[in-house]
């Protein structure tokens, strides 16, 4: 009876440790910067890259696309489909920028991670931590 209730627990947490950012549901920030979309999109990446790999257990995946103007940058697990933070980045002209950030919502993809990503594109340098 024990190990069908430890089993149970265990495939509920990997079963919500397999989620990652859900739509609606998974915090999110969005707003305009006075920065073009190619520099919000190197900070975001430059961010993502020194402060939300955990141990290198997760991978930083971006893509920018000029035609359009828009780019994002995204930390997957190590399947590759679970994303735990995510930045949107699409211009309004050629000095702002609409920035959307989306994180899981799991420690250490928290509401804390996504002040950092905004404080990131805000300061023009890697926040990894936001105190309070």
């Amino acid at each position: 009876m024990r190990a069908l209730i430890v089993s149970a627990g265990l495939a509920g947490m990997l079963s919500g440790c397999a989620l990652g950012i859900q739509p609606g549901e998974s915090p999110s920030v969005s707003y305009t910067v006075p920065r073009s979309y190619q520099t919000v999109y190197l900070r975001a990446q430059n961010q993502a890259h020194e402060c939300l790999r955990g141990k290198k257990q997760y991978d930083v995946y971006a893509q920018v696309d000029a035609a359009t103007q828009t780019a994002w940058v995204a930390v997957r697990g190590p399947m590759q489909s679970m994303e735990v933070a995510r930045t949107d980045i699409k211009a309004v002209d050629a000095r702002h920028t609409q920035v959307v950030h989306t994180v899981w919502g799991h420690s250490p993809w928290d509401r804390d991670a996504l002040n950092a990503m905004r404080e990131s594109v805000h300061m023009d340098t890697s926040v990894c931590v936001v105190y309070k």
